[in-house]
């Protein structure tokens, strides 16, 4: 199909939304990435090319073709959209859009799970922390009055509650 019968195609599809823009608006749920109905769209510019029903060959088993990468046999005529009704479009699903959050809503609680337990049963660490006296070495550091990041080291809980 050439650039020229694309841009007109596109064309007369926004002729045709803009004509019967209500009834469009009303039926254009797709629960699909790809249309997989079987019907036979009528096409004025497919001239005598064959107009083939509208099945992906997603649907089409994994055995039994001559070129099972695309799942087609050998002088099969292709469908006019086969960028569309192809393999590598995009993917056909079956399921409905509550089962797929409720399977991502199984995932992250799945997740939260984990990170729940392992968060509740995390040994405590066996060394202990390092401490610097002088209060956390501040002058040896070069502290400042009126420094806005600290320049000290950690302190031990006893001299950060004397110097509250």
């Amino acid at each position: 199909m050439s650039i020229r019968a694309t841009t007109k195609r596109a064309l007369n599809a926004r002729a045709f939304v803009s004509t019967t823009r209500q009834s469009i608006v009303m039926t254009s749920v797709r629960p699909q990435s790809t249309l997989n109905t079987g019907e036979i769209i009528k096409d004025p510019q497919i001239g005598d090319y064959p107009n083939l029903p509208r099945n992906s060959t997603q649907a089409r088993g994994p055995y039994g073709w001559w070129d099972p990468q695309d799942k087609r046999n050998f002088g099969e005529t292709l469908h006019e959209e086969d960028e569309i009704m192809g393999v590598w479009a995009p993917d056909l699903h079956n399921y409905s859009p509550y089962k797929a959050v409720a399977q991502l809503a199984l995932f992250a609680g799945a997740i939260a799970a984990v990170a729940g337990f392992v968060y509740k049963t995390y040994p405590e660490s066996p060394a202990v922390k390092r401490t610097y006296p002088y209060n956390g070495l501040i002058e040896e550091f070069g502290a400042r009055e009126g420094d806005i990041r600290p320049r000290g080291a950690r302190v031990r809980k006893e001299e950060a509650e004397e110097m509250k």
